[in-house]
């Protein structure tokens, strides 16, 4: 009885880890999972206008882009600025996290893409849904994983003021 007994317990022990590490091998990459937990936090942030997040998930460079149709604003900096104004009004990001494409394309680059509608409008104007496409491009630095460009096309309404 013992016999079968401990037989059971390590049956069970070896399926249990034949589970897990089968489980293991289909999870994605970690850095997959870093690019995606930048992305929840940085819509997150946009949602609620906080610009001090959204300032930290952006690549603190000159050479970050941000492209909303005709709009780009070049550089960290003139990008914050534009954020700001767009808060003011209504801004709102929902993104189709089911449509979240991340390609890693190296260990330290990322390409994401996302269907995304935005509920935008200007101070004092109408909200206006625009589905877009987002398409960002995340680097890792010594800080953890930061958005180098974002471009959303077509433009949600609020950005084109």
């Amino acid at each position: 009885m013992k016999k079968i007994i401990l037989a059971s317990v390590f049956g069970l022990a070896a399926l249990i880890a034949t589970a897990s590490a089968t489980r293991a091998d289909t999870d994605p990459p970690k850095a997959w999972q870093d690019v995606r937990a930048l992305v929840v936090r940085f819509n997150d942030a946009q949602n609620a206008h906080n610009l001090d997040v959204v300032s930290a998930l952006l690549l603190n460079s000159p050479s970050f882009v941000w492209e909303a149709g005709p709009v780009i604003e070049a550089g960290h900096d003139a990008t914050i600025e534009k954020l700001a104004q767009v808060y003011r009004g209504d801004w709102r990001v929902l993104p189709d996290y089911g449509s979240l494409n991340i390609q890693l394309l190296g260990p330290n680059v990322a390409e994401i893409a996302v269907q995304t509608e935005f509920k935008t409008a200007p101070p004092g104007g109408d909200v206006v849904n625009t589905e877009s496409l987002v398409r960002e491009r995340a680097v890792r630095t010594p800080e953890g994983w930061r958005l180098a460009s974002v471009a959303v096309d077509p433009a949600p309404a609020a950005m084109l003021f």
